[in-house]
């Protein structure tokens, strides 16, 4: 088995993402990359691209991260190719920007179904190897949107505040081998959901939320994943870090 620590990242293939971003810092830490992603071209991108920067080994896999029989392939190819898996990062997320009396049944279960959802099949299917080895390291991504309303984003913001939850429970039933943290983004420059890069328009989003006057960059909310990811200590568990650049208001 590698002593190489082993991390996956779930919606890691968006070129221009949060979750590329971590994938590619936890490579550069030394950790071996597993990228999750439902869209082929860009998954595979992200993995060889991921690659040839660090000289880690990567490992790209679609999954819908929704289904249970797809997690535990996936957990199962990452056992079986990479030799262990030490951290986890549940990033894949769809967002929904529709007021609440347009919502349909079937949006509430797409949204639910993958924002929170799919980070409790994940976690599940770590738990067990993660509690083998006696090490694990498992980092929820929420949102501010959870603690702070925008129209538009109940059904959003409510997945995520029920993701924060898990987390603090989670916490404390794989405790003490596993550390299991959130990490509460602010405005980030992602153009989340698009098919495209960010715009102009996303700046001038990020200006309205955030003293600094702008979005923040992927790279920079990526630096909390990480440490979240790879911190040696015990004392953050339970905990939702707020990378949100000073936008308010907190609790």
């Amino acid at each position: 088995m590698s002593e190489t620590r082993v991390a996956i990242v779930t919606g890691a293939g968006r070129p221009w993402g949060m979750g590329r971003q971590t994938a590619l810092q936890l490579a550069q830490k030394g950790l071996d990359v597993a990228v999750v992603d439902l869209r082929e071209d860009w998954g595979r991108d992200a993995a060889e691209t991921i690659a040839k920067q660090t000289a880690r080994r990567t490992l790209y896999i679609k999954a819908d991260i929704s289904r249970r029989a797809d997690v535990q392939s996936m957990i199962g190819r990452v056992l079986n190719e990479l030799g262990r898996v030490d951290v986890l990062i549940n990033n894949a997320a769809i967002p929904v920007g529709q007021p609440i009396a347009d919502f349909t049944e079937e949006t509430f279960h797409k949204v639910i179904n993958v924002n929170l959802l799919g980070a409790m099949l994940c976690s599940q299917a770590v738990l067990k190897p993660m509690k083998d080895q006696k090490y694990g390291r498992i980092v929820n991504i929420a949102s501010g949107a959870a603690v702070k309303p925008y129209k538009g984003a109940a059904l959003y913001a409510a997945a995520k505040a029920g993701l924060i939850a898990f987390t603090r429970v989670l916490a404390l039933e794989a405790a003490p081998e596993i550390v299991v943290t959130a990490v509460a983004p602010g405005w980030v420059h992602t153009a989340m959901g698009s098919e495209n890069p960010p715009s102009d328009k996303d700046f001038e989003m990020g200006i309205q939320d955030n003293p600094f006057g702008r979005p923040l960059w992927p790279s920079e909310v990526a630096d909390v994943i990480v440490y979240a990811a790879t911190s040696p200590h015990h004392a953050l568990t339970g905990q939702t870090l707020h990378a949100r650049g000073g936008s308010l208001p907190f609790m």
